[in-house]
């Protein structure tokens, strides 16, 4: 009967040191794909949208483009807005970009956060946690241009709404270009 006892507590121990590797496998393969999102940004934005970057930087000359400015996502779904920037040379080459929740209204239109007006911080770090773009410095040559995206990844809990996000990219701590806004309409 201690034989039996033995062998199957030998069986059931190896049982779970697989489940614990397969368990582990599976952590580190959804880490990787959640760290690779962000190199694979770039390769979202589709055509359409980097033909309107070009004409509205190089043909108008703007120094920040943002063409389509609203996109309605369900949760558990994604979409990438293109941002786009020229240096005309008149600051310098390093740029940096920031986006903030400027405001949120609920499915019902009333205001579930406006800056001054209703401080809300729970909402507003969660809704741009939602957010990935690139962080880091940018540097762009004088009369050149760059694309960038800002993934807007809806988890399958957010409440639903209407979300207003303010773009700001600066040279030197100083504003470059107009602010931009998007609006984001979670259903």
């Amino acid at each position: 009967m201690s034989r039996k006892g033995a062998i199957g507590l030998s069986v059931e121990l190896l049982v779970i040191i697989i489940l614990g590797l397969v368990i582990l496998g599976a952590g580190i393969t959804f880490l990787y794909q959640l760290l690779g999102g962000a190199s694979e940004l770039k390769a979202e934005l589709d055509t359409r949208t980097q033909q309107e970057l070009e004409r509205l930087l190089v043909d108008q000359g703007k120094q920040v483009a943002l063409p389509r400015h609203t996109a309605t996502i369900l949760p558990g779904e994604s979409h990438v807005f293109g941002l786009g920037i020229l240096n005309t040379g008149s600051r310098g080459e390093t740029f940096t970009l920031t986006v903030l929740l400027s405001k949120a209204l609920d499915e019902n239109e009333a205001v579930a956060y406006d800056d001054p007006d209703v401080p809300n911080e729970a909402l507003r770090t969660a809704s741009e946690n939602w957010l990935l773009y690139n962080t880091a410095e940018l540097r762009i040559a004088e009369n050149e241009h760059r694309t960038e995206g800002i993934l807007v990844d809806i988890p399958n809990d957010a409440p639903k709404g209407t979300y207003i996000y303010d773009v700001k990219v600066s040279v030197g701590g100083q504003p470059y270009g107009n602010k931009l806004k998007f609006t984001v309409v979670v259903k």
